[in-house]
């Protein structure tokens, strides 16, 4: 089977008739080194070290003697085998030219056979190349082959004036040549800086060498900001030198000896530095991974995957990854803003309704950023009566803040209405951004704006959104109040359960600011400092003031701040700004792909209805999918009320109390059902756009069939988003067939090649055929690659980004990295408030509550008794908490004098409100 093998792999073929082409010589024998203790250095032959023997295939029927026993080397090369250690004979000589100069020429890259055999190409004296870098590949394959790593020791140029030098002579050496520290010094002639030399510190992996020279014995100084290990010096004698003659180099010196044992598996082999290279091909892939932000090793794996499912079958390593994506990030380093600026010049050229816009400042760095694209700006009209501002840190590498303006869409998705990076978080930076998005929305404001509590950025609304209505997010404000009162805003407390009741439990203004005076009374913390900061700016945070006003389902900017942390998966604070970028147009790519396929599903499907009210049904066809599932709900929960009709001048009123009396409010709806008016005191149709379930209830009672068009808000329709533009999308045309990278392209070629190959090596006519046709096709592949015609058509200019190390003259600078806001990072720990304390202080109590070990040791009864009686007594000793008003051992809402107290105040309220203000009665919505 060996036999039959190889001759399918290494067709013999006749000389044809009539051939003149000349016999090839053998290559000269190798000169033998002389072991006389006399001779020169140079010339002596060095300890020769019993390397494994290597073998490879050279003829089914011959084999060197000795190699009967070894069954691996057999099995592992299929063939018959020589020795390099052992003197070449004819016929191996034959073969191995005919593995080299199978067309009758020497030299060249596509005339070697690679693929043929798994084996590599032995060198010899004679052996010629087209150029250097082609000697250098095949030099290299069999250092692999054989376990060894290579470098190169010297080159020579010509010295001809007036011209351009070229090398002619080269000499590739193994990296453990030359000799170590202590073999140096022990020689008479040699001096310490010699050995020194000698023995230069460099990486085991390295092919080059390091400029800090330091002896092996030298012990390690801690004060080196990096500690590397040495290569172990041999001195190996085993290299090659090519000379250029007649146009080609030739190998005039080969020596395959070696002094030192050679790395026997493969996986380890990799590691040095000369076998450690990313091919083209994966680089491309490496670049495509590295724009996504992958981990290093996620794109390791990627990597193993399609190269057969194994990292160390790689032809590099993971440093060298970490290397090649330090090397592309710093081709950004010193063009980052300039290529941002081309990058948003190119996509206002494809789409003239993208806008941006930049802040620079005397020094000509680029302060702040802001862009939209046309999209955005064609739908803003629809989404402008609610949206988010927010910022966050962490997102480039000069930690500029990220402030995107986001709203609500008509699937209740997140839409990204603008985007602005930030010099810094004042006044003046966040009135910059407001202008700028003014001016891109062509000077329209939006209805509503949500934020946080920062001072600066309310200041900035109040000057450029003079007409819009600006609250703070509500958790925002409790979790600042829970850290600045402390325990009283803990859950449980009787002030807690006050604070949420005034806040929540209210119906009017009026009775909220009565309860919150009379709260804080009572529980004696209206001098609070934080309390009373709350109060004067309860019109910004309080939800009983945005009863009337359109805030969807929603009372905090968690929809920006989700945008946020999930973007902050797809950067990293290390990156560029035009990086960045990129990655927040994926952002958008995704919210669309989301905002499709909403789409898709609204168009194929139906969905189910809960009854059979025609209200319902025609919602499912007003509404998009997800309003309508909200609305389902909402037909589902009016069930759940009962009315009592109360009969008005104009208009008919209703009173409705849940059934279930988990609601103990009272709703007031008041119907004019000639016009089509409907009104509920419960305000949620102004706050989220949507009937409210008492207003349905109403509408069932009435047999009202139809809702008003007045109450079927279009942003909630499908028809919101219809007549908006396509995205942008790339202007290459679709071609089926051809994959869109080089990666996928040299894939599939590799497929077409195995198969290709496979079917054409059983017999000699179709293995010429189609080794001819390779080599017509890679001549005229060469000859477009040196053509320039191989760069795809409608790719970015700015993507293909040179190395450049330093800044175009006139270009824009990058901006100084920014100081965020709040305390600096220090060492130490911070000092915990006063809640954070006392919840730590929880933790630790409740999980030393635990069960203990009990005591396996045996005991008296007396003891055992003893030990029962205290345990009954520790179970019937239980801590109740007590009453704070009447010091009672039962719960707050039970507690007849606080509910006494509380009467007494409201009347001796209302008593002087009719006396002095003779205004009604306010009456207060304390619910305990």
């Amino acid at each position: 089977m060996a036999h039959l093998l190889h001759d399918i792999l290494f067709p013999r073929r006749a000389p044809t008739a009539g051939s003149n082409q000349p016999p090839r010589a053998p290559p000269p024998p190798p000169r033998q080194a002389t072991s006389d203790p006399s001779a020169p250095a140079c010339h002596r032959a060095p300890t020769r070290f019993q390397n494994p023997e290597v073998v490879f295939a050279t003829s089914a029927h011959g084999s060197t003697g000795g190699q009967q026993g070894n069954a691996d080397d057999e099995a592992e090369s299929g063939a018959g085998f020589f020795d390099l250690n052992q003197p070449i004979d004819s016929d191996d000589e034959d073969d191995n030219h005919d593995l080299i100069q199978e067309n009758g020429e020497s030299g060249g890259e596509g005339n070697f056979d690679e693929d043929v055999s798994s084996q590599p190409i032995v060198p010899f004296v004679g052996m010629q190349f087209d150029n250097e870098d082609v000697a250098l590949k095949v030099y290299n394959e069999y250092a692999y082959k054989m376990g060894f790593g290579t470098r190169i020791c010297s080159s020579k140029y010509s010295r001809k004036r007036g011209s351009e030098q070229v090398l002619i002579n080269r000499v590739f050496e193994c990296v453990h040549a030359r000799k170590g520290a202590a073999a140096a010094t022990t020689l008479g002639g040699t001096s310490e800086s010699a050995a020194r030399k000698q023995c230069s510190a460099t990486d085991m992996s390295s092919g080059s060498k390091n400029t800090n020279h330091q002896p092996a014995s030298a012990s390690m100084e801690m004060s080196d900001s990096r500690q590397r290990n040495r290569v172990v010096r041999h001195n190996c004698k085993a290299h090659m030198i090519i000379s250029l003659r007649e146009g080609s180099f030739t190998v005039t010196t080969f020596t395959s000896e070696h002094t030192h044992p050679l790395v026997k598996e493969l996986g380890r082999r990799r590691y040095y530095r000369s076998h450690r290279k990313i091919p083209e091909e994966d680089l491309e892939f490496l670049e495509l991974m590295h724009n996504r932000n992958l981990k290093t090793s996620d794109i390791m794996g990627m990597l193993g995957d399609v190269h057969g499912g194994d990292i160390r079958t790689l032809g590099y390593v993971k440093r060298d990854v970490t290397n090649e994506r330090s090397k592309m990030r710093a081709k950004l380093l010193f063009r980052d803003m300039d290529l941002t600026l081309e990058y948003f010049k190119k996509r206002q050229d494809e789409n003239p309704n993208f806008y941006y816009a930049k802040d620079v400042d005397e020094d000509n760095a680029v302060r702040a950023l802001f862009w939209v694209d046309g999209r955005t700006r064609l739908l803003y009209p629809k989404y402008k009566d609610c949206v988010f501002f927010d910022t966050t840190f962490c997102t480039n590498r000069y930690n500029m803040p990220f402030a995107p303006i986001v709203g609500i869409n008509n699937h209740l998705q997140t839409v990204v209405l603008g985007c602005a990076l930030l010099a810094n978080e004042t006044k003046d930076g966040f009135r910059w951004v407001f202008e700028r998005w003014l001016e891109a929305m062509d000077g329209v404001q939006p209805d509503h704006i949500m934020t946080d509590q920062d001072q600066a950025m309310g200041k900035a609304i109040l000057e450029v959104f003079y007409d819009a209505i600006h609250r703070n997010c509500f958790w925002h404000v409790i979790r600042i109040a829970k850290t600045k009162v402390g325990k009283p805003m803990q859950q449980g407390e009787p002030f807690a359960q006050a604070f949420w009741a005034c806040i929540f439990d209210t119906d009017t203004v009026e009775q909220f600011e009565a309860s919150w005076k009379h709260v804080m009374t009572w529980f004696q913390l209206d001098q609070n400092k934080h309390l009373k900061n709350m109060w004067d700016s309860r019109k910004k945070w309080a939800p009983i003031y945005f009863r009337r006003n359109f805030f969807p389902f929603t009372s905090t900017t968690g929809r920006s701040e989700g945008l946020n942390s999930y973007f902050k998966t797809l950067v990293h604070p290390s990156d560029s700004v035009f990086t960045f970028v990129r990655q927040f147009e994926l952002c958008q790519d995704m919210m669309l792909d989301r905002e499709d396929n909403a789409g898709f599903i609204i168009e194929t499907t139906e969905p189910p209805l809960w009854g059979r009210l025609n209200i319902e049904k025609q919602a499912s066809v007003f509404y998009t999918r997800e309003v309508f599932d909200r609305f389902q709900k909402l037909i589902a929960e009016n069930t759940a009320f009962t009315l009592e009709q109360q009969q008005n001048d104009a208009s008919l009123r209703f009173s409705l109390v849940a059934s279930d009396r988990r609601d103990t409010r009272t709703y007031q709806v008041e119907a004019d059902v000639a016009n089509g008016l409907y009104d509920c005191s419960c305000n949620m149709f102004d706050m989220c756009g949507l009937i409210c379930p008492h207003i349905i209830r109403v509408m069932v009672h009435l047999n009202i069939q139809v809702i008003p068009d007045r109450y079927l808000l279009e942003r909630w329709s499908q028809a919101a988003s219809k007549g908006a533009p396509v995205p942008d999308a790339n202007t290459r045309p679709h071609m089926f067939g051809i994959p869109g990278t080089n990666t996928l392209r040299y894939n599939r070629l590799c497929r077409k090649m195995n198969r290709l190959a496979s079917d054409a090596c059983f017999s000699d006519e179709t293995y010429e055929l189609v080794s001819a046709a390779i080599d017509s096709v890679s001549a005229v592949v060469d000859a477009k690659r040196r053509g320039g015609d191989t760069q795809q058509e409608g790719e970015p200019d700015v993507v293909q980004v040179q190395a450049q190390q330093q800044t175009a003259q006139g270009g824009l600078r990058n901006p100084p990295r920014q100081q965020p806001k709040g305390r600096p990072k220090e060492s130490e720990k911070r000092k915990k408030p006063l809640l954070e304390q006392r919840e730590d202080a929880a933790k630790k109590k409740k999980k030393g509550k635990k069960d203990e070990e009990t005591n396996t040791a045996e005991k008296t009864s007396t003891t055992a008794k003893r030990g029962t009686g205290t345990k009954k007594k520790k179970m019937t000793g239980t801590k109740v908490t007590k009453c704070p008003f009447c010091l009672g051992d039962h719960h707050l809402v039970d507690c007849l004098v606080m509910k006494m107290k509380i009467s007494a105040a409201q009347e001796a309220q209302g008593a002087a409100t009719q006396q002095d203000e003779n205004v009604p009665e306010v009456e207060l919505g304390l619910k305990l």
